[in-house]
């Protein structure tokens, strides 16, 4: 039976498997309920089941919503499909008798080569009964439950202070101090507007990570846990807030954004780009054709950028303004011909996956208004299939996209025909390898240059 049809039997399936424990002779007293939350860096996609029945599919980060169970013995577990593979992979699996009014996380976390399943549990606090007699009594629930968790497997413990926006820590008493897998059960609050602030164990003037201002509604419990960032963004780690819902990261307001840049404008002689401030660094200098500046940290907000000859700030070959995410890893990309010149911005991904290969594609090659795009085995025609991405239109680009490690040919033709104008180009993937792919113009109007980035190299140059 294919996997996509496990969702909707997933509640008769259950049903039938709690009547099976049932008539086996075992007591059911009440539930508890179960979610299940991604933390393992380096791995896409998984499942998290209960026996042999999938209850959610996770990306990394991703929690998935509640379920409830009865108090009996079941087997949970996290699988993931791995490349060439036709069955799936058990990471980490355990048993656990299930007890009545507990709540359980299940945390997939470690890496692909040490996987871990940590397991969190606490009182299960039935909010509904609470205000149900609240309503009964003419009353109002007014507080709400906060807990926290740490999966950032890093040496470095935090102070956890969870107080009114903009309270210094030095005026404060951290609410937890969390290191590895370590878990502050829950503490009760009145439901209010807060901010998470993450120092050092015992330095509070050292802040790590400080969240916007964050509305926590009564009749709610919250945990937030900390956890690697992965590379989505420039930081270390990340804190993800997750409730009965499916789970909201938060970012550190003080954390700045990383631009670099690549010349892709054929005609153009070596640029240096500015940011626009007096005294901000250049985000390159004396960059040619067909390269890749270091990353270069930037002021949060608006960035204005000017492109420039090298070492003649008085002429500009373009301008262009841009909002940045605090902490996002951005690229400029420089484009055009000469005379009607661009820039323009797309954010990147630098996690790295133990089993795939990571691409990111970005058409500048400007005399062709759209492209289709093949990443095909090396044996395989293109006569005989469709593009891998069709019509990608000039100055766009792709998300970070996985493939199977393995020998491709990249070939590129005009939209919706078999004409190549670029390729067969044989690219070798290894799994834990990072490639942009940028379409260029070419001295042959009729052609596309490939520009083939290690995006590992680039990403070292700025640290």
């Amino acid at each position: 039976m294919p996997r996509t049809t496990l969702s909707r039997l997933l509640p008769l399936s259950l049903a039938l498997f709690a009547a099976a424990c049932s008539d086996s002779g075992e007591d059911i007293t009440g539930e508890g309920s179960i979610q299940a939350l991604h933390a393992m860096i380096d791995i896409g996609s998984v499942s998290f089941l209960i026996e042999e029945t999938e209850l959610s599919s996770l990306n990394y980060k991703e929690s998935s919503g509640v379920s409830e169970f009865d108090d009996l013995e079941y087997e949970f577990s996290f699988e993931v499909f791995l490349p060439d593979d036709d069955e799936a992979t058990v990471l980490v699996s355990t048993t656990l008798s299930v007890n009545r009014e507990t709540d359980y996380l299940f945390a997939l976390a470690g890496t692909f080569a040490d996987p871990e399943l940590v397991l969190w549990e606490q009182f299960g606090r039935d909010w509904d009964d609470e205000l149900e007699e609240a309503d009964d009594n003419d009353t109002e629930v007014t507080v709400m439950e906060v807990s926290f968790g740490s999966l950032w497997k890093s040496d470095q413990a935090v102070d956890v202070y969870f107080e009114e926006p903009g309270t210094s820590p030095l005026s404060a008493t951290p609410i937890a101090t969390l290191g590895y897998t370590n878990l502050q059960t829950a503490i009760e609050l009145t439901a209010d507007e807060y901010q998470l602030v993450l120092t050092p164990p015992g330095d509070p003037e050292t802040i790590l990570f400080a969240s916007d201002p964050l509305s926590v509604f009564a009749a709610t419990s919250n945990l937030f846990v900390v956890m690697d960032d992965g590379g989505e963004t420039a930081a270390d780690f990340t804190v993800r807030w997750i409730g009965t819902s499916l789970g909201t990261e938060l970012f550190d307001i003080n954390l700045e954004p990383e631009v670099s840049v690549v010349h892709a404008a054929l005609g153009t002689d070596a640029i240096d780009v500015l940011s626009g401030g007096t005294d901000d660094a250049p985000l390159a200098t004396d960059l040619p054709f067909q390269s890749v500046s270091a990353p270069v940290a930037v002021e949060d907000g608006v960035l204005n950028v000017n492109v420039t000859p090298a070492a003649n700030p008085g002429v500009f070959l373009a301008e262009q303004a841009f909002s940045l995410a605090s902490g996002s890893i951005n690229r400029l990309y420089f484009v055009g011909p000469p005379g009607f010149n661009n820039v323009v911005l797309l954010r990147l991904n630098e996690r790295v996956l133990a089993t795939h290969a990571r691409l990111q594609l970005f058409q500048a090659a400007s005399r062709f208004s759209t492209v289709d795009i093949y990443l095909v085995d090396t044996d395989v025609d293109i006569a005989l299939i469709g593009p891998n991405f069709g019509s990608i239109i000039y100055g766009t680009g792709t998300s970070m996209l996985d493939f199977d490690p393995g020998d491709y040919n990249l070939v590129v033709t005009e939209p919706g025909t078999k004409t190549i104008v670029s390729g067969p180009t044989p690219l070798s993937l290894e799994a834990g390898s990072r490639t942009g792919i940028v379409l260029l113009d070419s001295a042959n109007l009729n052609a596309v240059d490939i520009l083939l980035i290690d995006e590992a190299e680039v990403s070292a140059s700025g640290e």
